[in-house]
């Protein structure tokens, strides 16, 4: 599993639909975007998702911020796992992230426009291979 982690001042997207370009924008302020590459292999492991939520808890501890958003993005590696392993192992990250932080997951199995505006700091940018 890959994670890439921002620190965003705001972030909103909304579905990617040419003959709708006004689609409805859903926007999210003072959050942690999270894009989750699940990998192939990471069916057969069961930590992965311990080891994914402790290292976005960390993340989120460090920037100080409450709200998470998972966002599945199969961009992060060759290795991909079908799109419904990828979507449990999102959701079961998204349960335990729950206890503590408010999380949002984007809906996956579409396209999506998507604007992040990202903070400075070093921590406002992380990359993690669990």
């Amino acid at each position: 599993m890959k994670l890439l982690m921002f620190h965003a001042e705001e972030f909103w997207y909304r579905p990617f639909w040419p003959d709708k370009p006004e689609a409805a924008k859903t926007t999210l302020s003072v959050c942690l975007v999270v894009f989750i590459h699940v990998e192939e292999a990471d069916k057969e492991k069961v930590e992965v998702v311990d080891k994914a939520v402790g290292n976005i808890r960390w993340l989120s501890n460090k920037n100080k911020v409450e709200n998470v958003v998972l966002h599945s993005f199969a961009h992060l590696s060759s290795s991909k796992s079908d799109p419904e392993t990828a979507s449990e192992i999102t959701q079961k990250i998204a349960e335990k992230l729950k206890k503590g932080l408010n999380v949002h997951t984007v809906p996956s199995g579409q396209f999506y426009e998507f604007s992040i505006h990202v903070l400075g700091p070093s921590l406002a940018k992380v990359f993690k291979e669990v």
